[in-house]
């Protein structure tokens, strides 16, 4: 059966999705508004700052299977909602999924659960590693096979965002994601990758401090 045209990108979560990464270690950050390690008073992104990233016009979320063959794409996604906290020596800078859309996707694309990200500092760097604080669900609606649940649980590696200003802040997204649902037609697992940059705030550096 073609499976390989099941779903239009299940994409996220990424929020959201979301590997989606990597390298880093699950230690405490900050966001910090100048290239500085620890990040200088006053320079940290305060709490309830709503972060929005979306995909650019030329670029898409694609979901394939193990054996590389596309199962859909989406060519429009956004992921947006407040950080929690400032981060700090002891705390990571958390990032609850309030808001997402989807378009231009092979198969209509729900979100079911926003879920919530954090993001850790890669060490020697101001790129940090972006993991699933809390699990992250969505459907994907096909008319020949029904709908495929998919999602990443709390603890999963979703990618890694690099440091920058503005849209030159970019969201690599690179996860494994699991079937939660019973469709055995839908692969049990599939691979996530696309490029979300920074829409929101403006104007302003995006780089990762270890306090």
């Amino acid at each position: 059966m073609k499976y390989v045209k099941l779903f239009g990108v299940a994409a996220l979560a990424a929020a959201a999705v979301m590997a989606l990464f990597g390298v880093g270690t699950a230690s405490a950050t900050a966001l910090c508004s100048t290239t500085a390690d620890p990040c200088p008073a006053g320079q940290k992104w305060p709490a309830n700052t709503v972060v929005d990233f979306s995909i650019p016009p030329e670029a898409s979320i694609v979901l394939k299977d193990t054996g590389g063959n596309e199962l859909g794409r989406c060519g429009i996604s956004t992921l947006k909602g407040k950080i929690t906290n400032a981060g700090s020596a002891t705390d990571t800078v958390t990032w609850p999924v309030e808001e997402t859309t989807w378009g231009k996707c092979t198969f209509t694309t729900t979100t079911v659960t926003l879920g919530k990200l954090e993001i850790h500092k890669i060490a020697g760097t101001s790129t940090g590693t972006v993991t699933a604080d809390s699990a992250i669900e969505w459907t994907t609606t096909t008319g020949a096979f029904g709908s495929c649940f998919y999602g990443v649980a709390a603890g999963s590696d979703l990618g890694t965002i690099t440091e920058g200003s503005g849209t030159g802040v970019t969201f690599h997204v690179n996860a494994v994601v699991t079937r939660f649902g019973s469709n055995f037609l839908c692969p049990s697992t599939t691979r996530m990758t696309g490029t979300y940059v920074l829409t929101s705030p403006s104007g302003t550096t995006f780089s990762v401090s270890s306090s």
